[in-house]
């Protein structure tokens, strides 16, 4: 079983969450949208890193949205899936967003992606609203929060 280490991303793992970003998450966001988020929130973005091959295998992008911790982004490779990589991005998130005075997070999920809401609510994280028409596609999101 490979050897799992999170640690905080630095601007050397851009390019690693940029192709995470893009080949889990279905968005449009750009390499150049995805920089600019880290270097607004990059003490938010942990990376999980596979220490015996040396490479990237998760994220989290943390980013502050009106007062509060959010999650923009969040994938882990399809081969890694379901080893607690997910659980312990969020988890690390969490003590970050506390230490700096967060008490609560929220994230914005597809109504179609019955995966990611699975695993969201294995979390703690509650539905709040529905914002019609969220993504580019016109598909609806659901909004999650949680007390951390």
């Amino acid at each position: 079983m490979a050897s799992i280490e999170v640690r905080h991303a630095e601007e050397k793992d851009l390019l690693a969450i940029t192709k995470l970003w893009q080949r889990n998450i279905k968005t449009i966001n750009t390499a150049t949208d995805i920089a600019n988020l880290y270097r607004y929130f990059g003490r938010y973005f942990l990376i999980a890193v596979d220490t015996e091959r040396g490479e990237a295998v998760g994220f989290v992008a943390g980013a502050v949205r009106d007062g509060h911790g959010h999650i923009s982004g969040i994938a882990v490779e399809r081969e890694y899936r379901r080893r607690g990589i997910g659980s312990a991005l969020i988890t690390n998130l969490y003590d970050v967003l506390r230490k700096d005075g967060f008490k609560r997070i929220t994230l914005e999920v597809r109504k179609s992606n019955s995966n990611a809401i699975r695993f969201y609510e294995r979390q703690g994280f509650k539905p709040c609203t529905v914002i019609n028409g969220y993504y580019a596609d016109g598909e609806d999101a659901i909004v999650y929060e949680k007390d951390i």
